[in-house]
C-alpha cells in the first residue's frame, strides 16, 4: 500500500464563508465606511482622522476612503504572544491556536455553597481567579463579576489589582473611562517591573465596544488611543443585536460590524502603527418573544465563526465566545449551549475566547459552569486531533496478528496505546451498579464538589509584598 502522497492526518475543518463571500462583506463594509460613515464623539480622533485624508462633517461624521481603511490595516501585527505574570509566553494570538477565559462583569452569582442567586461579593471574584488559576484548560482570566461590596466607582480599579494579585495567568480587563484604564495600566507595569517590560511582556489585554449603531464615544476612543500609545494589545469589539441595533439579517450584521471595527482600526493604527489590536465582534441577535440577546443560538454561532475567518483574512489575531448560556441555572441547556459553543469555537478557531462561565446571558456567573467547561474543552481539543490514517496507525499486522475470532484485549499495541483516548474528569462513563456505589451523584454535583475542593485547597503563587504594596497606592489614587 502506497501513502506517501495521500492525506495521513487533518484536523476537522469547518468553513462558514467561502473566499468570494469574504470579499464581498468587505466590498460592502467600504461602501458604508465611504457612504454612511461613522459618528465620532472624540475630538482628538476627528483631527486625525481629517488630518490623515477622512472626510469630516456635520460636526462629528467621519467617512473613510477605501485607501486609508485598508492601509491601516495592513499595519495590524498578524501575531501576539501574551505572557504570564512572570513573564513566560502563554498565550498564542495566532492563525487559529484557540485560547479560553472567563468573561467580564456579572452582577450576579449562583453561590456554590448555598445555590442562592446573589450579587457577586470582593471573595467571590477572588474566589473566581483561584478557580481559573488552577484549571488547566482556561488560558486567560478576564474579571468574571462586579462586586457590589465595592463602591461603583471603584469596582474595574478593584477588579484590575485583585486579577493581578491572583492568578499568575494572562489578564484580559475592562474598564469604564480612560483614567482607569492608565491605572490599569499603571498595575499592570507596577508587576511586570516596568512600562517596557510590560510591553515586552503583553501581559495584559483590554476589552471594549465601539457604541452600535456606527458610533465610536469618547469614553472609548480614550482607552483606545491610550493603549496604542503604550502597545499594549486591544480587542474593540462591536456586540449589536440583529433586528435591533443593527439589521435583521446575519450578513447586514457583519456588513455593519465590520465597518465599526475597521474604523477602529484606523484610529488605534493612526496612534501607533503597528500597535496589536485583536479582531472581534459578538453579533448576536435579539429573540423577539424574550426580547433578549441570544448566546446558545445557531445564528450567533455562525457569526461567531464568521467573524474569525474574516479577521484570518486580514491578518489579524481573532477574538470570541464560548461556554456561555442562555439558561438560568447549570442545567441541560447550559449543558448543550455550552457544548455547541466550544465545539464552534474549536472548529472556527478565534483565538481568543472569552465568557466561559456565563449563565442567563451574561448576568449571572457560575463557577460550577467554569468548570464544566474546562471538561469539555479538553474534550473538544481531542475531537480537534482528528484521525491518523498513516500505515502505523492502520493496524494492517495487528489485525492479522489477531485474526478471525480472536481480540485486541491483550496486545502490545493496545496496551501502548489504549491511553490515547480522552479520559473525562466529571463525566461518568460506568455501569450503574459501579455509579451508585460510588454515591450515584449527578454532574452537577460532581461540579459543585470539585469548585468546592479547588477554592479550599488551591493557593495561585503569591505576588511580591513591595508589588502588592505598590497595587493598594494606585489603588487609592481611584479613592
Amino acid at each position: 500500500m502506497n501513502t506517501a502522497n495521500s492525506v495521513l492526518f487533518q484536523a476537522p475543518q469547518f468553513q462558514v464563508l467561502s473566499e468570494s463571500q469574504i470579499e464581498t462583506i468587505h466590498r460592502a463594509a467600504l461602501e458604508v465606511l465611504r457612504r454612511t460613515g461613522i459618528r465620532f464623539h472624540h475630538q482628538e480622533a476627528l483631527e486625525m482622522l481629517e488630518e490623515v485624508g477622512a472626510f469630516v462633517s456635520d460636526g462629528n461624521l467621519v467617512k473613510f476612503p477605501a485607501s486609508l481603511v485598508e492601509d491601516a490595516i495592513a499595519t495590524v501585527p498578524g501575531r501576539v504572544v501574551m505572557c504570564d505574570r512572570d513573564g513566560a509566553p502563554a498565550v498564542f494570538l495566532e492563525g487559529e491556536k484557540v485560547n479560553f477565559g472567563t468573561g467580564s462583569d456579572c452582577l450576579n452569582l449562583l453561590d456554590p455553597e448555598t445555590g442562592e442567586h446573589r450579587k457577586f461579593t470582593t471573595a467571590d471574584i477572588i474566589n473566581g481567579y483561584h478557580l481559573c488559576d488552577a484549571l488547566p484548560n482556561i488560558d486567560f482570566v478576564m474579571s468574571i463579576g462586579l462586586p457590589a461590596d465595592v463602591a461603583p466607582e471603584l469596582s474595574y480599579d478593584v477588579q484590575m489589582a485583585l486579577m493581578l494579585e491572583h492568578t499568575t495567568k494572562p489578564i484580559v480587563f475592562v474598564t469604564d473611562d480612560g483614567d482607569t484604564c492608565q491605572r490599569a495600566i499603571d498595575m499592570a507595569a507596577a508587576v511586570a517591573g516596568g512600562y517596557e517590560a510590560l510591553r515586552e511582556q503583553q501581559h495584559i489585554l483590554l476589552y471594549s465596544e465601539p457604541s452600535s449603531p456606527l458610533q465610536q464615544s469618547e469614553t472609548a476612543i480614550d482607552k483606545l488611543l491610550l493603549m496604542a500609545e503604550y502597545e499594549l494589545p486591544v480587542v474593540h469589539s462591536p456586540a449589536p443585536q440583529m433586528g435591533a441595533l443593527a439589521p435583521v439579517t446575519m450578513a447586514g450584521g457583519l456588513v455593519m460590524t465590520l465597518a465599526e471595527i475597521m474604523s477602529s482600526i484606523v484610529v488605534h493604527q493612526m496612534m501607533q502603527p503597528g500597535a496589536p489590536f485583536i479582531f472581534g465582534a459578538g453579533v448576536h441577535h435579539m429573540d423577539m418573544k424574550a426580547v433578549q440577546i441570544c448566546y446558545g443560538s445557531p445564528e450567533f454561532q455562525l457569526t461567531k465563526a464568521a467573524v474569525a475567518e474574516l479577521g484570518r483574512w486580514y491578518g489579524i489575531p481573532t477574538w470570541g465566545y464560548a461556554g456561555c448560556t442562555d439558561a438560568k441555572v447549570l442545567d441541560q441547556q447550559a449543558a448543550l449551549e455550552a457544548m455547541l459553543s466550544v465545539t464552534m469555537a474549536k472548529l472556527s478557531g478565534a483565538n481568543l475566547i472569552h465568557d466561559v462561565g456565563y449563565l442567563e446571558s451574561g448576568l449571572t456567573g457560575s463557577f460550577e459552569m467554569i468548570v464544566l467547561v474546562d471538561e469539555l474543552i479538553a474534550m473538544a481539543n481531542h475531537l480537534m486531533q482528528g484521525i491518523d490514517v498513516s500505515d502505523e496507525m492502520l493496524m494492517i499486522e495487528e489485525i492479522d496478528r489477531v485474526g478471525p475470532g480472536g481480540h485486541f484485549l491483550d496486545t502490545q499495541e493496545t496496551l501502548a496505546r489504549f491511553r490515547n483516548f480522552w479520559y473525562p474528569g466529571l463525566l461518568d462513563r460506568s455501569i450503574r451498579e459501579t455509579w451508585l456505589e460510588r454515591g450515584g451523584t449527578t454532574l452537577g454535583e460532581r461540579l459543585n464538589k470539585r469548585v468546592k475542593e479547588i477554592i479550599k485547597e488551591h493557593q495561585p503563587k503569591p505576588l511580591e509584598a513591595e508589588k502588592k504594596e505598590k497595587l493598594q497606592e494606585i489603588l487609592a489614587q481611584a479613592s
